[in-house]
């Protein structure tokens, strides 16, 4: 009975909660039956959100990043370069491999079995979300960012992806300066 009624007042609790504070997650998309090819081409790294400053420390000094994503010569992996303008230092290529797999809603990062990534809808057609979380090694993390097709994005924009990252309790914010030229975009084997 006091279970019961404890249940009760908790799914209460909750719905009051809902309705004097509406807060939107974004709705996660699962990568195991995402339409790969709407997503091939070009993006550009707009803001990121996290937990802690630290979540966000490998962003802190970067200016801008451009990024393209294609397929891979196996089906089941995408293969994502970015070209990232870090401040005072010029371009740094990158080349990151995911898996997919059909029955899963992450993606698995090659050579990082500890992240957890995950692919959200964003306020627009043309920008994604994508969190990582990595909850073992020297550096935990748990951050979310924006990527658009173009890399000038309004600003309420922003604003609703910054309070969506603020729904799921990452208040730490950083909207990517992007003064200085982007990179060019190398072929990495």
């Amino acid at each position: 009975m006091y279970k019961s009624a404890w249940f009760f007042l908790v799914y209460l609790y909750g719905l009051v909660v809902q309705i004097i504070w509406n807060c939107e997650e974004p709705l996660k998309i699962s990568a195991g039956s995402l339409n790969r090819i709407e997503y091939f081409g070009t993006w550009y790294f707009i803001a990121a959100a996290g937990k802690e400053e630290s979540h966000l420390h490998t962003f802190k000094h970067v200016d801008n990043i451009i990024f393209d994503l294609q397929g891979a010569e196996i089906p089941e992996r995408l293969v994502l370069r970015g070209a990232l303008q870090v401040s005072g230092h010029g371009c740094v290529d990158k080349k990151w491999i995911y898996f997919i797999h059909r029955h899963q809603d992450g993606l698995d990062l090659q050579g990082r079995p500890e992240r957890k990534t995950f692919l959200y809808q964003s306020d627009t057609k043309n920008s994604i979300i994508l969190q990582e979380i990595e909850e073992m090694g020297d550096h935990p993390f748990n951050r979310i960012m924006l990527y658009a097709r173009s890399r000038n994005v309004t600003s309420d924009h922003v604003q609703d992806f910054q309070e969506k990252a603020s729904c799921m309790g990452l208040k730490v914010f950083l909207l990517m300066p992007q003064e200085e030229e982007y990179c060019i975009i190398k072929e990495l084997n």
